[in-house]
């Protein structure tokens, strides 16, 4: 039998940083009891309005933050795509914070697994390095010791750790009194609560059950002393049987499937093709991986089903263009250097982090950025983007490209086009002198779409005005400075256009003209850096063309 930690609360709930030092077990368990007394608004699930009068009159945390917390929490609870998508529509249409308001407040979540989702926040205030490497560490695997020292999931690792060392606390959280008896019976209630984090299987991983089925099954039972759910047997079933997510990265890097990218142009030297790892083969269909790194100096493009509604992982790639044009449902960006990054719309999380000198295009239900400068974000987003510690001159813009089918995965990723906030960030520090020091948003001057390089249909020979409204395309709706500042940018171009067509120029002063503008347009793109992109795009269209060829023989 088997036991793990699921990936989603610490990927795409977790909110990666130190919470505030008012939320322990000891205010947890109060908010479990006050939530009780205040009858169906506060239990079994929570209304907002019960936890925001907690959060800020109680513990002493700011709106903005209780709602961040609560939202993340609420966008993870398989309420269905559609209803988010409502929910985002209905705030949209308030016509006043206080309307806004009555909306959140009516919102539910499961009042025990939202205190756990509180309390794993605490993870990020606790230093493990030390318990990791003590004797006093839980044991994690009983049959890959050697496996799990080589192992470069860490932040797994510890997470485990926190979670059995403080399990007696996490059942504590429930009772009306700190202390715990190891000899009490953990309730039903209780059990279904630890399905957030927990869950596991008797056939070999055939069969993903939640912790508490697995509880139910007879051979979990016939571990425990006299078959009750006692504390302290469950605490032992815990001790003897926890191991790492099968699902999760670490596993993924050790034993998924490598595969190639759909299109990948740049340098002919297979070292800086970098890696991309998947389990899609083994894991469940809700659950997959798909993990590229070490892209250096390289174009990807992939729209192929082999990331549809992926957990992505893009981790340390220099120097590259990589676009995945497929709703995900959870995105982690790291350690990438002068990249552009354009992933697809994502049903939770993107996280950034340790970034620099990057462009990331995302439509995502949340992002969460930390330890990351000189970096643009161009983003379509329905909750205010998270700016964590470490960051330093960050720019926000609105969402600037389009790609065939990016409606689709919007819908399926549960993100409306009519609602973005990507100009309101929420900056969490503990020092409220440093708020607006390190972001900016972006001057509608400095604004450029994006196109995404993947074949679209367009007549053989399109007209002037239609190649520029096909530059100009964007999902979703600009802002009116943005949108004037592309229509005016345009207008110049057409004006210039009609110019040259009207100028009767004889051939000789065509071809000038032309190297003229041949000239200024290549050292804009070497200026710009846009160039090498091209590059990369042209080897591409090459070994298509290659390819072509040697099919047709």
């Amino acid at each position: 039998m088997h036991v793990w930690l699921r990936n989603e609360p610490l990927n795409s709930c977790a909110i990666n940083y130190p919470i505030s030092h008012h939320i322990n077990a000891n205010t947890l368990r109060k908010t479990v009891n006050y939530a009780k007394n205040k009858g169906a608004s506060g239990y079994p699930k929570i209304e907002y309005s019960i936890w925001r009068y907690i959060a800020c009159n109680k513990i002493s945390i700011p709106e903005h933050l209780a709602w961040m917390y609560f939202e993340s929490f609420y966008a993870m609870s398989n309420y269905g795509n559609q209803r988010c998508i409502e929910f985002d529509i209905e705030i949209n249409k308030c016509k006043s914070k206080e309307e806004q308001e009555k909306i959140k407040d009516c919102k539910r979540v499961d009042l025990y697994q939202f205190i756990l989702h509180l309390y794993i926040q605490q993870f990020y205030t606790i230093d493990l390095k030390s318990s990791i490497m003590s004797r006093e560490e839980w044991p994690v695997n009983r049959s890959d010791g050697n496996d799990r020292k080589k192992s470069k999931g860490t932040d797994e690792l510890n997470f485990i750790n926190f979670v059995t060392k403080n399990f007696d606390e996490i059942i504590s959280l429930f009772s009306f009194d700190k202390t715990i008896n190891q000899n009490d019976i953990v309730s039903e209630e209780i059990q279904q609560a630890l399905n957030f984090i927990l869950e596991g299987s008797v056939d070999n991983y055939q069969t993903i059950l939640p912790f508490s089925q697995l509880l139910k099954q007879s051979s979990v039972q016939s571990k425990m002393n006299d078959g009750k759910m006692y504390v302290k047997n469950l605490v032992i079933f815990l001790k003897n049987y926890i191991e790492m997510n099968p699902f999760g990265l670490n596993s993924c890097l050790r034993n998924g499937k490598r595969i190639t990218a759909t299109y990948l142009g740049g340098s002919m030297d297979p070292k800086k093709y970098g890696k991309i790892i998947t389990n899609a083969n083994s894991a469940p269909k809700n659950d997959f991986i798909v993990f590229v790194s070490q892209v250096l100096k390289q174009t990807l493009v992939d729209n192929s089903q082999t990331f549809l509604n992926c957990g992505l992982y893009i981790d340390k790639c220099l120097s590259s263009n990589i676009y995945i044009l497929q709703s995900l449902r959870s995105c982690s960006i790291k350690k990438c250097k002068k990249s552009l990054l354009f992933v697809g719309p994502t049903q939770r999380t993107v996280t950034v982090d340790n970034c620099n000198d990057c462009t990331i295009v995302s439509i995502c239900r949340r992002i969460i950025i930390r330890n990351c400068s000189m970096c643009n974000f161009y983003l379509l987003t329905p909750t205010s983007p998270i700016l964590l510690t470490g960051c330093d001159n960050i720019k926000f813009a609105p969402y600037n490209s389009t790609y065939p089918g990016i409606e689709e995965d919007a819908l399926t990723a549960g993100i409306s086009d009519m609602i973005n906030l990507w100009d309101k960030p929420i900056v969490v520090t503990q020092n409220q002198s440093l708020i607006g020091l390190h972001w900016s948003l972006m001057n509608p001057s400095e604004f450029q779409v994006i196109s995404v390089p993947i074949e679209t249909e367009i007549k053989q020979q399109p007209s002037s005005n239609e190649l520029i409204n096909k530059a100009n395309e964007v999902f979703g709706i600009l802002p009116a400075d943005y949108e004037r500042e592309l229509t005016e940018r345009y207008q110049i171009l057409e004006i210039n256009l009609e110019l040259i067509q009207n100028a009767n120029l004889n051939q000789e002063q065509k071809m000038m003209l032309q190297r003229f503008i041949e000239t200024s347009f290549k050292e804009s793109l070497q200026i710009n850096g846009e160039q090498k992109q091209l590059d990369h795009l042209a080897t591409i269209t090459n070994s298509l063309s290659t390819q072509g060829q040697q099919m047709s023989n």
